[in-house]
């Protein structure tokens, strides 16, 4: 059975629609209905030594078994078990591989600048962290390395409350990894979906949709950032200016990501402020349907690069949660010719473009 998560509005009817001409929310199904719904405490959670599971068993097939129920989190390689993502980082040391079972985690996780991987078992779409409309869904301000990756989660139902930016990711000082997460429904003052600032953060091969900033940035904001963001899909993020994204002083490469906006909406997809310092790679972007942009202080216009695609991206069923490239889409073998897929031929623009397009799951 589904779970049926309402992702977009927290007050959405059953059966709505996803933004239509009322405002009113689409009603998706993903997760495990009978999967753990956990929450965080600082104590730790650990039952070491209770289950005996190893990282090969970290997920077994779903039983009625107590430890698997109220201790879905492992650290793998060992036996230690937890009840929430939260405490198996507080559990986690230098290197450590937290292994988050299947299940929608009621959760606002911070990786407390810990040098570890935080990587769901089977994936984004039946492995749900919902921030509760409390704060961001997953916090990073505290110089964690690239090393410090998270992957394979949906990221949904976050508020950056606390710092009015980053409403599904806020990283801060740091250059973590962030990839093949699927970042929807959440909102901000300022970049709904992934904000990074002061940081060298690579974030690429995500889905980043429907995020809501009441300021600016929809999808995402770089500011005064370093790092990369590549081969993301960006679809139909929403805010009053630059619902797409907004580069201020930032330097982060940015190539080879789909980058759609609403149709409905009058303004540029993307606001602009000269990075200082250095220049940086940017190209090989699909860009729809708007095309303009808003110039930052300096009035110098966004450095596109080449390769732009402008034109539309063609996806599946992105209504329906597929947002793979049908065969007739213009991102098909256009991104940065010196990159290659893992089938060896030239990289699709957007999440599942590049050399790390295979998703794993």
């Amino acid at each position: 059975m589904l779970l049926l998560a309402l992702l977009g509005c927290r007050d959405c009817p059953q059966g709505s629609t996803r933004w239509d001409d009322d405002g009113l929310c689409h009603l998706i199904e993903i997760g495990d209905s009978a999967a753990p719904q956990t929450t965080a405490d600082d104590s730790g959670g650990d039952t070491s030594g209770d289950s005996g599971s190893t990282a090969s068993e970290s997920c077994p097939e779903k039983t009625s078994t107590e430890n698997y129920d109220l201790y879905p989190v492992t650290i793998a390689g060992t036996d230690r078990r937890f009840d929430s993502i939260q405490n198996g980082i507080w559990g986690a040391e230098e290197g450590d591989v937290v292994t988050v079972c299947p299940g929608t985690y009621y959760e606002n996780i911070d990786f407390k600048g810990k040098l570890i991987t935080v990587t769901s078992d089977q994936g984004p779409w039946v492995t749900i962290i919902d921030g509760q409309g409390l704060d961001s869904v997953v916090t990073l301000q505290n110089y964690e390395p690239s090393e410090s990756i998270l992957q394979g989660f949906t990221l949904t139902n976050g508020s950056a409350l606390k710092t009015n930016h980053g409403g599904g990711i806020y990283i801060e000082w740091g250059s973590p990894t962030i990839r093949y997460n699927v970042i929807i429904d959440n909102d901000a003052h300022i970049a709904g979906g992934v904000y990074v600032r002061n940081g060298g953060a690579n974030v690429h091969n995500n889905i980043i949709a429907w995020n809501e900033a009441t300021e600016g940035g929809g999808g995402m904001v770089c500011t005064a950032c370093v790092g990369g963001y590549r081969y993301n899909t960006l679809y139909e993020n929403r805010s009053g200016n630059g619902p797409v994204a907004e580069w201020f002083w930032g330097v982060a490469d940015l190539e080879g990501n789909i980058m759609v906006s609403e149709k409905a909406y009058t303004g540029a997809a993307i606001r602009w402020m000269k990075p200082r310092g250095k220049d940086f790679e940017t190209g090989y972007n699909l860009l729809w349907p708007h095309r303009e942009v808003v110039d930052g202080s300096d009035a110098d216009a966004w450095p596109e690069g080449e390769g732009l695609v402008w034109a539309e991206a063609e996806l599946v069923d992105p209504e329906g949660m597929d947002f793979s490239l049908s065969a007739s889409s213009p991102a098909n073998d256009a991104g940065p010719p010196d990159d290659v897929d893992p089938d060896g031929t030239r990289a699709d623009i957007g999440a599942y473009g590049g050399p790390d397009g295979e998703w794993p799951w």
